[in-house]
Order: C-alpha cells, then sequence, then structure tokens
C-alpha cells in the first residue's frame, strides 16, 4: 500500500514539475537545438545567449513587470478590503440565505471570461479606460473576489463564538470585534488569499489581451510578443517566462508554510 501511495505521489510530481523542468531547459538552449526533432541536449547547445537578449531589451520586460505589479497588488489589496468584511458578514451576521449568497459569489466563477468580454471592452472603451493599469487592477477584481470571500468565510466559521461574544460583553459592536479580534487571528487565510489573488492577477492572460494596448501592457503579454508572425523565438520566449515566473515561486517559497495553513483552515474549517 505505501509503495502504491508513493508511487502514484511519485509520478504526480513528476507530471508536476515536467513542464517546470522543461521551460527551464528550454531557456538555455540555443534555438536550432530547440527546434530540432527532437530536441538537441547535447552540452554544447547549452547557453545564456537568450537571458542576455531578453536582459539587452529590459525595457520592455520591466516595463511589463511593473505593471503587472502594480496591478496584480492593486488588485489584491481590493480583494482583501472586499472580501474580507463580506465573508465575515456571510459568516457571523444574520444574513437571510447566506449559504446560498456564498454559493452564488463563488457560482461567478464557472462563467467563462469570454462571455462578457465584449460588454466589457465596450463599456471600458466608451469609459475611456482601455490601456490603464488600474482598470486592469479592476477586472481581476471580478475572479479574485469570489476566492478571497469562500477562503475567508470558511475560515469565520471555524472562529469560537466565545471569542466575539467576550468582545460584546467589553463593548465593542461588529465592526471593533471585526477590527480588533478576529482580523489579527486570520492572518494565515488572509496571507493565503493574498497570495492567491496576487498570482492568479499576475498570470492572467486574456482581459489584458482585450484592454489594453503598450502602455499598460502586463508580463504575459510580453511574454507572448516573443512569437512572431514567421517565426517564434523560444529560447528568448522561455527565459522571459523564467524572469517573470521567478518573483512569484520566489514568494511561494517565503510564505509557503502560511499559505498551507491558511488554505486548510479556510477550506477545511467551513
Amino acid at each position: 500500500m505505501k509503495l502504491a501511495v508513493g508511487l502514484g505521489l511519485g509520478l504526480f510530481v513528476a507530471w508536476s514539475a515536467a513542464p517546470v523542468v522543461w521551460l527551464i531547459l528550454s531557456s538555455v538552449l540555443d534555438q536550432q537545438a530547440l527546434i530540432s526533432q527532437p530536441p538537441d541536449l547535447s552540452p554544447h547547445n547549452f547557453t545564456l545567449e537568450n537571458f542576455v537578449t531578453v536582459l539587452a531589451s529590459a525595457a520592455t520586460l520591466g516595463h511589463g513587470i511593473v505593471n503587472s505589479l502594480i496591478v496584480s497588488l492593486f488588485s489584491t489589496a481590493l480583494a482583501l478590503a472586499l472580501g474580507a468584511p463580506a465573508a465575515y458578514a456571510l459568516a457571523r451576521l444574520s444574513v437571510p440565505r447566506s449559504d446560498a449568497i456564498a454559493f452564488l459569489i463563488l457560482a461567478t466563477q464557472m462563467l467563462p471570461g469570454i462571455a462578457i468580454a465584449i460588454p466589457l471592452f465596450l463599456v471600458i472603451s466608451r469609459l475611456g479606460l482601455i490601456d490603464n493599469v488600474l482598470t486592469l487592477g479592476v477586472v481581476y477584481l471580478s475572479f479574485n473576489l469570489p476566492i478571497v470571500i469562500w477562503i475567508l468565510r470558511g475560515f469565520f466559521l471555524g472562529i469560537p463564538a466565545g471569542l466575539e461574544k467576550a468582545a460584546a460583553i467589553d463593548g465593542a459592536g461588529v465592526i471593533g470585534t471585526f477590527w480588533h479580534i478576529v482580523l489579527p487571528i486570520s492572518l494565515p487565510p488572509l496571507g493565503a488569499a493574498a497570495v492567491f489573488a496576487f498570482v492568479e492577477a499576475w498570470n492572467e492572460f486574456f482581459f489584458a489581451l482585450i484592454l489594453t494596448r503598450q502602455s499598460a501592457q502586463t508580463v504575459p503579454l510580453v511574454i507572448a510578443a516573443f512569437a512572431g508572425q514567421y517565426q517564434t523565438v523560444f529560447g528568448q520566449m522561455m527565459a522571459a517566462a523564467v524572469i517573470s515566473v521567478t518573483p512569484v515561486i520566489v514568494l511561494a517559497i517565503l510564505f509557503r508554510d502560511q499559505i498551507v495553513r491558511g488554505f486548510a483552515d479556510g477550506m477545511m474549517k467551513g
């Protein structure tokens, strides 16, 4: 039994790690070796030229990274600022049909982005807000907020009611209890929700493609630009991808314990 479980976990890890390994290998292979069939992995074909070329034109990639950072931080901050009070209200206050409301909020994630792309583009275009990083951050809120509410609501449901009753006896109102009692003990799920929202916004491509032009282009669009009409420079594309995902990987490594604990508390207690 243990052997079967170990084998299954090993296959899962290998399956999950394979794209990452290939991404790194592709970023240090020259173009000819990369497009040959099969790819030529001879030692003399490995080079850092792709990174040198990408960093030499760092203005474009750097601009995309800055835009992605602004959009992701803005969207994450909005999601937490709006999602935490909403989740607390659904978990603790006498909101009619709170379970149904929570399910409907999560069900919005099932709506494909293409279904709202055209009306969303028309509205934002008529408002003159196309190619704006803050506009993109607000749009990203539409798919970050439901997940944040769902994660935090599950955690808030698991908080002992005695803590809030004790605060009420001491004269604290709903807002005071939420701010001084609930939020300080909710840092792990808040951190997990923040990391999830940040990564989702950082990696989003579809809405960035239709709502930006040049000045507000994010990292995924900059990477996609390496695919030309007649030739795709795969090595440089992969090198740019490695550079762009490094901050997210570092963030996940630094806060891995908080992320695991936060998701466990937020999704299992509910």
